[in-house]
């Protein structure tokens, strides 16, 4: 076992929060939750395999290779380090959480998730929360490293087949024989970005009959499809807050054209929040060196 399995990533119901980045710099998204999590006083680790120059205070950067080697990503695309879709980095990132489950580093949470308060699932048992009555979302997840869902990732990952062995008819048949056809490469990137993510874990925990018992969608996916714009528009404001269930929200819709800073709405309460403890933080600091 390595030095990094040997942390203890839980005391009683307490448990660390874990993910993953790949690249030099973090997104104002990815700052902001990152940050917000920190915020909540829980314990924050940020797995890369290189420096990221602008990291939050507070989260601790950890070696990627301790849970996968980079050079694992050539089990998806074969061409790399030069990738041939940008997909292959966020399958690679549904992949790399599961490991991080079987190393026991903690409770999965993406890094444009915004935390509002600490969450601390129960290690005995499976975390995920449905994303709609189809799907459960892989955002906020968490595994006993002895579950079985990690085994079928480690056989698909020690393996040297294309495609993972859970994927329904469509794309696990009718598509790549369509590609072979048509004299397309059938990789995981080509048959689509989420064979890894929601609906390959959802199938998996059909499987292994914990989708039932997945949390309530409010926990982590308060508005999705196409009202996950609501995070920007003011006329909503601070709704999610009111509800029982809510503990943070995963930020689906981030790419620039959606993006709206507007006064008054969930985004800009969450952006401000951060602003204001970081300012706060700032002042403590020049206390203590006056």
């Amino acid at each position: 076992m390595s030095d990094i399995s040997r942390q203890v990533y839980f005391l009683g119901a307490s448990m660390d929060i874990c993910t993953f980045w790949y690249g030099p710099r973090l997104r104002e998204v990815d700052q902001i939750c990152l940050a917000s999590m920190v915020m909540t006083g829980q314990r924050v680790k940020l797995f890369a395999y290189a420096p990221i120059e602008n990291l939050p205070a507070g989260v601790e950067l950890l070696d990627a290779n301790a849970i996968l080697p980079e050079r694992a990503f050539k089990r998806l695309d074969p061409g790399f380090p030069a990738f041939r879709s940008s997909r292959t980095i966020v399958q690679f990132s549904d992949i790399f959480r599961i490991m991080l489950m079987k190393h026991r580093q903690g409770v999965w949470l993406d890094t444009d998730v915004f935390l509002l308060k600490q969450f601390h699932p129960d290690p005995e048992k499976p975390y995920l929360a449905y994303e709609n009555r189809y799907r459960v979302g892989v955002s906020a997840l968490y595994f006993p490293p002895d579950h079985p869902i990690i085994g079928e990732f480690e056989a698909y990952m020690s393996a040297t087949y294309s495609l993972p062995r859970w994927l329904g008819f469509r794309r696990g048949k009718l598509r790549p024989l369509y590609y072979r056809m048509i004299g397309k490469e059938v990789t995981p990137a080509s048959i689509g970005i989420t064979v890894f993510g929601n609906d390959g874990i959802s199938r998996l925990a059909r499987k292994y009959g914990i989708f039932r018992n997945a949390a309530p969608r409010e926990n982590f996916y308060y508005w999705v499809g196409k009202d996950a714009t609501r995070i920007y528009d003011p006329a909503y404001g601070l709704e999610p807050l009111n509800h029982p269930d809510f503990i943070g929200f995963h930020i689906h819709k981030k790419h620039k054209a959606v993006v709206s800073l507007q006064p008054g709405s969930f985004y800009m309460w969450m952006r401000d929040r951060v602003k204001l403890s970081r300012e706060t933080n700032d002042n403590i600091e020049l206390s203590k060196a006056s």
